[in-house]
């Protein structure tokens, strides 16, 4: 098991921090980071900073420019532009801000009871700001959350909820996940470490636990969609595709309930992170549709998927789509999208490699 982010949730008083007191803090993270990972033995991946929703009279230009002077040069990435319902935010502004901070981007569209119209038009016309300027490629950094706002250390849609001020995990295991037969001890044994080592930071740092997100994730070759098809036997993306990821989420669900949690805690399917879903999409069997389909058992179906920029204009169906979806599980989804303005069926993503383009209509 690796712990894929501890994400710390800094509190902001009236739009702004204390730098130094921020970076203060941010230095003894780091420290007690290396310290237990040290000791345990287990890779920490990772390490992040959070901030609540942005007010609108903040300045959230200047906020976010000091969010990334104090913690670039320490390693950590932050989420220091969070975008809530009901709030209005100038475009070329909010673009500036975000590609000059580093920040990652999130952008709450709609709750379980309604879509706002605004912010879903807000999603769609920063990925169009952004192709506009040959930036497209940071929209990797970009999420619409549909559902409740919840507290996850994933990013993008890693908001802090209540201001509060302390830490959560995120971890990577999928291949320490053996068989169906023994998955639920499986699972156990990965959350109970997880949630000991959490408890330790927290406590080392003298602020909250608040808890993991035990959704199952990938990273390149540490493959979800290789973990289900060695658990239940099935050719990922064809028939039984979907049974097999709502019952690994049950098993999720059910070892979980003895720890604390928060965020997702679903199977994630970010189409860029794992290379056995992006063989799949090569072979044919997985279609943006499809993984669509997939968001009603799992968290993020549509996830890191590159797209053909010229069809940025059917986001907003997409988005009232899964809205549906969310609001029928009663459980919030993650949409990221890669608007790519090339002609090539696959395009290079960096540190993520070569990922397939798909058609929104297929």
């Amino acid at each position: 098991m690796i712990i894929r982010a501890v994400t710390l949730f800094y509190p902001v008083e009236n739009g702004r921090v204390n730098a130094d007191e921020l970076r203060q803090e941010l230095v003894k993270l780091r420290n007690v980071i290396s310290s237990v990972s040290g000791r345990r033995g287990i890779e920490i991946r990772t390490w992040r900073v959070t901030l609540p929703f942005t007010g609108p009279s903040w300045d959230f230009e200047e906020l976010s420019t000091t969010i990334n002077k104090a913690s670039t040069d320490l390693g950590y990435i932050h989420a220091s532009l969070n975008i809530a319902m009901d709030s209005r935010f100038e475009l070329n502004k909010l673009v500036d801000a975000f590609i000059e901070s580093g920040s990652y981007l999130s952008i709450w569209v709609g709750d379980f009871k309604e879509l706002n119209e605004y912010n879903a038009g807000l999603f769609t016309n920063v990925l169009k700001k952004l192709v506009e300027l040959n930036q497209w490629a940071l929209s990797r950094r970009i999420a619409a959350l549909i559902g409740d706002a919840i507290l996850t250390p994933y990013y993008p849609d890693s908001i802090n909820l209540g201001n509060s001020h302390g830490i959560a995990l995120s971890i990577l295991y999928p291949s320490e996940l053996s068989n169906e037969r023994n998955l639920r001890n499986d699972l156990t044994r990965v959350f109970r470490t997880a949630e000991d080592i959490g408890r330790e930071i927290a406590s080392e740092l003298g602020i909250d636990y608040l808890g993991i997100d035990v959704s199952l994730s990938p990273w390149g070759e540490e493959s979800v969609v290789d973990a289900i098809e060695r658990i239940y036997g099935i050719r990922f993306g064809g028939p039984g595709t979907l049974s097999a990821i709502y019952r690994l989420n049950k098993a999720i669900w059910e070892a979980s309930n003895q720890f604390r949690v928060t965020g997702f805690n679903e199977v994630m399917l970010p189409l860029a992170e794992d290379e056995q879903l992006k063989a799949r999409a090569r072979e044919g069997l997985i279609t943006f549709s499809k993984l669509v389909k997939y968001t009603m058992a799992c968290v993020a179906g549509v996830d890191m998927v590159p797209i053909p920029s010229n069809q940025l204009s059917l986001i907003n169906g997409l988005i009232n789509d899964l809205h549906a979806i969310a609001s029928i599980k009663r459980r919030s989804i993650g949409l990221r999208l890669i608007p790519y303005p090339g002609g090539e069926t696959e395009v290079d993503l960096g540190d993520f490699g070569k990922t397939p383009v798909l058609d929104v209509m297929r």
